[in-house]
């Protein structure tokens, strides 16, 4: 399948079947976390990978949005790591986080997973509940499974703006 129909199929999977991630695929996804650009190719993502019992218990009582799949990966940035821009201060985490987060999220597709990208939760008690330290600060959450036999892309899905509502050529 090429990329774009790929970006085209793929949809946010709400419902999950229990059946576990292949070691062999998971290996894949984070290699694709492991080569996507970062600000200055600083390399701040760190990736959690929740997949025991404990662990996905904790952070589906901290968010619903973990859609019982058996692996959630918890997608941070190191900000101590992170580029911070001279001039203002500014520090790139959130978005080498989203990049990263977007590569694992084709890459699972691409290997006929599912996924979500959630950032449908709270920041404090995530680091509490994995006692992250204060550099780790954690951006998004991406349920990665099976989807269920009943799920079925959100209607909003296949609702998209033309391309001349959003791109000016200047």
């Amino acid at each position: 399948m090429d990329i774009l129909s790929l970006l085209q199929n793929r949809y946010s999977v709400r419902d999950f079947k229990d059946t576990p991630v292949e070691k062999e695929k998971l290996d894949k996804i984070l290699e694709a976390a492991r080569v996507a650009p970062t600000a200055k190719n600083m390399q701040p993502q760190r990736i959690f990978v929740i997949e025991t019992k404990e662990s996905l218990e904790k952070i589906r009582e901290i968010t619903p949005s973990a859609y019982n799949a058996p692996t959630v990966l918890m997608i941070c940035a190191d900000t101590d790591v992170a580029w911070t821009r001279n001039n203002d201060g500014w520090c790139a985490a959130p978005i080498d986080s989203s990049i990263v987060t977007c590569h694992m999220m084709l890459e699972a597709e691409s290997l006929g997973l599912n996924s979500v990208w959630v950032c449908a939760f709270n920041k404090e008690k995530v680091k509490n509940a994995f006692n992250l330290p204060d550099n780790i600060v954690p951006y998004s959450l991406l349920p990665v499974g099976y989807k269920s036999d009943e799920c079925e892309p959100n209607p909003r899905h296949f609702e998209r703006q033309s391309i001349d509502d959003f791109v000016k050529r200047i």
